[in-house]
């Protein structure tokens, strides 16, 4: 089952410093939700540990992240695959930071996920209701933290 998502939440912070965010691995694992652990391999690539549930169906998946096309403080790529017991999901997403006079920025962001097995079972309303809520609230939980910080 494909979903597609995006948004350009506007950030009470300037490009250098959500750039500087995007890129702080244990600041991200600390808004996303269900991350258990982060673990970096190297400064592209990194392992994940995430649960995730929908309805009834709790699943933790094993996942390999890992960041390409990187043009600071501008934009990046994100890619994701990983698996749980019964399911798989494949993770694409890209970012692109604008400036917003004075000192904001809006972070535009898009994303696809490609889920397999038992997760994508469930039923797809259910699950892209929950996909939708749970991508929409870390990248504007993102953007509200990053902003307090700058503060």
């Amino acid at each position: 089952m494909r979903l597609d998502f995006s948004g350009a939440p506007e950030i009470a912070a300037p490009p250098d410093e959500v750039w500087k965010r995007l890129l702080d691995h244990e600041f991200v694992a600390s808004v996303a939700p269900g991350v258990e652990s982060v673990e970096p391999i190297d400064d592209r690539h990194f392992k994940v540990i995430s649960g995730f549930g929908v309805g009834a169906v709790k699943v933790k998946f094993q996942l390999e992240v890992e960041l390409s096309d990187v043009n600071p403080p501008k934009s990046l790529k994100m890619s994701a695959h990983g698996k749980a017991p019964g399911s798989g999901v494949e993770v694409s997403t890209t970012l692109e930071i604008e400036p917003l006079p004075p000192n904001r920025s809006r972070l535009k962001w898009s994303a696809t996920s490609e889920v397999r097995g038992t997760v994508a079972s469930v039923g797809a309303r259910l699950l892209k209701g929950t996909a939708k809520k749970l991508t929409e609230s870390f990248w504007d939980k993102f953007a509200a933290r990053v902003g307090e910080r700058s503060k």
